[in-house]
C-alpha cells in the first residue's frame, strides 16, 4: 500500500499551527507504512522540496526524526501525476481539482482518496489514525 501525504490543510491546520494528532497520525503512517510513504504537497513540487522547514517545526521530535522516511513524488499540474495507479494507495488531501477527480475516476480509484476536513472536523487525524492505522 502506498500512502500519499499532503501538508497543507492535513497536517497543518494552517500556516503557523499543526493539525490536531498530526504527529501519532505520522508515527502510526510511518510504523505501518515506513517504505511507501510519499509527499504529494507543494511543499515537495516542481524540484522544491521544503518540508522540513514548512512542517518540521510544529513536530516532535521523534515524529521530525521519522520524515526522512518519508519519499517525495513526483508530479506536475495535477498532483495525481505522481500517484502510481498500478498500486494500492491512500491518498490524504484538503483539496481536489477536477482534472485529479478525473484522473481517479479513470483509474477506478476515487475512494483512496481520503478528503481531509479540519474545519469541519479538528479532531479528523485522529479518527483516521485509528481506523486505518491502529
Amino acid at each position: 500500500m502506498n500512502i500519499y501525504l499532503d501538508i497543507d490543510g492535513v497536517l497543518l491546520a494552517d500556516r503557523a499551527t499543526p493539525a490536531y494528532y498530526a504527529d501519532e497520525f505520522l508515527q502510526a503512517v510511518l510504523t505501518k507504512y515506513p517504505d511507501s510513504t510519499y509527499w504529494l504537497t507543494t511543499h515537495a513540487w516542481n524540484g522544491e522540496n521544503v518540508i522540513n522547514q514548512s512542517l518540521a517545526p510544529y513536530l516532535k521530535a521523534d515524529t521530525q526524526a521519522l520524515l526522512s522516511k518519508v519519499k517525495v513524488a513526483d508530479w506536475g499540474n495535477d498532483k495525481t501525476e505522481g500517484i502510481d495507479f498500478n498500486q494500492p494507495f491512500l491518498w490524504f488531501d484538503d483539496d481536489l481539482f477536477d482534472g485529479e477527480r478525473k484522473a481517479l475516476e479513470q483509474h477506478n480509484a476515487l475512494t483512496s482518496q481520503v478528503r481531509i476536513d479540519l474545519a469541519g472536523n479538528p479532531r479528523q487525524l485522529e479518527e483516521v489514525t485509528q481506523r486505518l492505522f491502529a
